[in-house]
C-alpha cells in the first residue's frame, strides 16, 4: 500500500517539474536566439563601444569605419597650419603637404577582432559590454616641407661671427679690428618643436612655434690679440727668374695665407688655407716638380710659398707636424730646407705651441715672397738660426738658439737624404 502512495507522489512531482523544464528550455532558447541575433547582427560589423581616437566605429563595417577615419584625418590635416615666429617674421608650414600616413588598416583589423576570439558567450558579453575600447592611430609624415622652411629660416636669420683680427697700417703698426658676435637658429631644436606640434595636431589648439636666436661667439676676441706686438721671425725668397704664370701662382697662394691668426694649440694646414690648386681658384699652369721631373702643372711654384713659410716657422720654436722634402733640389732654398705640398696628398702643417697667438703676414713684391711671423715681445728674447750641413748624400738640419745674444743650444731637427741629380 505504501509503495502505491510513493509511486503516485513521484508521478505528481514529475508532472509539476515538466513545466519548469519547459520554461527553462524556452528561456535558454530565447537567450540563444537573442545571442545568435546579436552576434549575427555584428557578423560584418565592429562590436559596440569601440572608438578609433575620437571616431566611434562601433556598429560600422570596416569599410564604413575606414571612410569615417580617412575623412576625419584628411579634414584635420587640411584645416591646420603651423606658424613659426622669429624676429617679427612669420613662416607657415602647410600641414596638408606633410604626406600624412597612418596605420588605419592595422587599427581597424584590431577593432574588428575585439571580442571575436572567444566562445559565443564571451562574444555576446563583448557586444553588450559597458566598457569603452579606444584605439590609437600611429602617424608618419614626410618632413621635406619642414626642412625646406627650416632652411629658409636659418638663411634669413643667421649671421656669422667675425673674429677679431690684426691689420697693419701705413706706419707698419699692428692694429686690432674688433670681433663681432653672430647669431643663428638651432635647426635641430626648432625642428623638434615643430614635430611636437605635428604629433599632437589633434589636441593642439595653439599651432604657433616661437623660435629663438642663438648667440654665436667669435673664436678670436680683441683681448686675445693684445699681446701680439712683435715680429719674431722673417724669411724672404726670390723668384726673379720665374715665368709670369709661376709668379701669379705664388701671389695667389701667398694672399690666401696673409693675415692668418693661430691661437695657442691651433694647427695650421697649408692645403686647408690655400685650397685646391685649380684654374677656377686663379692658378695657372707653370713648371713644378713631380716624380723627380720638372713638368707643367697647375699651380706650379706654390711649393716656394710653402717652403718660405716653413723657413719662417723654423726660425721660431714652433713645432712642425707634417713636412716633406722635394725629390729634386729647389734653387731658391738651401738643401734640406724645403717643404713640398700637393693638394690631397702632401701637406705642410705646424702647431702653435706658444701660449700666445701668432699672426702670419705674407708680402709679394719685386719678385720676392716674404713671410713675417708676429707674436708677443717676450718671445723675442730668443733668436733662432737654421743651419744645414751636407755630409755625402745626407743633409743635417740644426736649429741654433740664442738667448739675449748668447748661444744657448744647437739641436738636430732632422736629416734628409739628397736625391742625386
Amino acid at each position: 500500500m505504501l509503495s502505491n502512495v510513493i509511486t503516485k507522489t513521484e508521478k505528481q512531482t514529475k508532472k509539476r517539474k515538466k513545466p519548469v523544464f519547459i520554461i527553462i528550455g524556452v528561456l535558454f532558447s530565447m537567450q540563444g536566439i537573442s545571442m545568435y541575433y546579436n552576434i549575427t547582427k555584428y557578423k560584418s560589423k565592429i562590436y559596440p563601444k569601440v572608438w578609433v581616437e575620437d571616431i566611434y566605429v562601433g556598429g560600422k563595417t570596416v569599410d564604413e569605419a575606414k571612410k569615417a577615419i580617412v575623412e576625419n584625418q584628411n579634414k584635420l590635416i587640411a584645416q591646420k597650419n603651423i606658424t613659426v615666429k622669429l624676429n617679427n617674421k612669420q613662416y607657415t608650414i602647410d600641414t596638408s603637404k606633410l604626406d600624412m600616413k597612418y596605420n588605419y588598416i592595422k587599427v581597424l583589423d584590431s577593432a574588428y577582432d575585439i571580442g571575436r576570439k572567444d566562445n559565443i558567450f564571451k562574444n555576446f558579453l563583448a557586444i553588450n559590454s559597458h566598457g569603452e575600447k579606444v584605439l590609437k592611430l600611429k602617424h608618419t609624415y614626410n618632413y621635406n616641407i619642414v626642412d625646406t622652411v627650416l632652411k629658409e629660416i636659418v638663411k634669413e636669420n643667421s649671421k656669422k661671427a667675425t673674429n677679431a683680427t690684426l691689420i697693419k697700417n701705413n706706419l707698419g703698426q699692428l692694429l686690432i679690428a674688433k670681433e663681432e658676435y653672430g647669431y643663428t637658429v638651432d635647426p635641430a631644436i626648432l625642428k623638434q618643436a615643430i614635430i611636437n606640434k605635428i604629433n599632437n595636431i589633434e589636441q593642439e589648439q595653439n599651432l604657433i612655434v616661437q623660435a629663438e636666436l642663438r648667440k654665436v661667439e667669435p673664436k678670436i676676441k680683441e683681448n686675445d690679440l693684445k699681446g701680439v706686438n712683435t715680429m719674431i721671425s722673417t724669411v724672404t725668397t726670390d723668384f726673379e727668374n720665374s715665368s709670369e704664370n709661376r709668379s701669379e701662382n705664388i701671389r695667389v697662394a701667398s694672399s690666401a695665407i696673409n693675415g692668418k691668426i693661430l691661437m695657442p694649440g691651433d694647427i695650421f694646414s697649408f692645403n686647408d688655407e690655400v685650397g685646391e690648386r685649380s684654374i677656377e681658384r686663379g692658378y695657372k699652369t707653370a713648371k713644378g716638380i713631380i716624380d723627380d721631373k720638372i713638368v707643367d702643372d697647375i699651380g706650379g711654384g706654390v711649393c716656394q710659398v710653402s717652403t718660405t713659410l716653413y723657413n719662417a716657422i723654423l726660425r721660431t720654436n714652433i713645432i712642425s707636424v707634417e713636412r716633406y722634402p722635394h725629390t729634386l733640389h729647389s734653387a731658391y732654398i738651401g738643401q734640406g730646407l724645403d717643404a713640398t705640398v700637393a693638394y690631397g696628398l702632401l701637406d705642410y702643417r705646424f702647431k702653435n705651441t706658444y701660449s700666445y697667438p701668432i699672426y702670419i703676414e705674407s708680402i709679394v713684391q719685386n719678385k720676392t715672397v716674404t713671410f713675417n711671423v708676429y707674436s708677443n715681445s717676450i718671445l723675442s728674447n730668443k733668436k733662432y738660426e737654421v743651419i744645414n750641413e751636407v755630409v755625402g748624400d745626407k743633409v743635417n738640419v740644426f736649429r741654433v738658439t740664442y738667448e739675449n745674444g748668447n748661444l744657448l743650444s744647437k739641436s738636430l731637427l732632422y736629416t734628409d737624404t739628397i736625391n742625386p741629380t
